[in-house]
C-alpha cells in the first residue's frame, strides 16, 4: 500500500516554492529552496524524497517544516 501527500493545500512560501511536474503523475510535486530543487513530494518510492545534494546549506528549520508539511498532509 502506498502512502501519500495531499498536495491540494499546499502552496508557495517565502522560503519555499512547490511546483508540480505535468509529465508526471497526479500530485508529483517538486521542492525548491532558494531555486535548488531539494525534495520530491509523492514520488515514485515514497511521500517525500530528499534530492538536496550534500553541502547545500539548507537550514534545519527548512528542513523540519518540509516534514511537518508532509507528515500532517499524509493520506493513509
Amino acid at each position: 500500500m502506498k502512502i501519500s501527500v495531499n498536495t491540494s493545500n499546499i502552496s508557495d512560501t517565502n522560503d519555499l516554492q512547490f511546483k508540480n511536474v505535468p509529465s508526471m503523475y497526479d500530485g508529483f510535486m517538486d521542492v525548491y529552496y532558494k531555486g535548488q530543487r531539494i525534495a520530491i513530494i509523492n514520488g515514485l518510492s515514497a511521500p517525500l524524497q530528499w534530492t538536496a545534494k550534500n553541502g547545500s546549506n539548507i537550514p534545519y528549520k527548512i528542513l523540519d517544516k518540509i516534514e511537518n508539511l508532509v507528515r500532517t498532509n499524509l493520506i493513509k
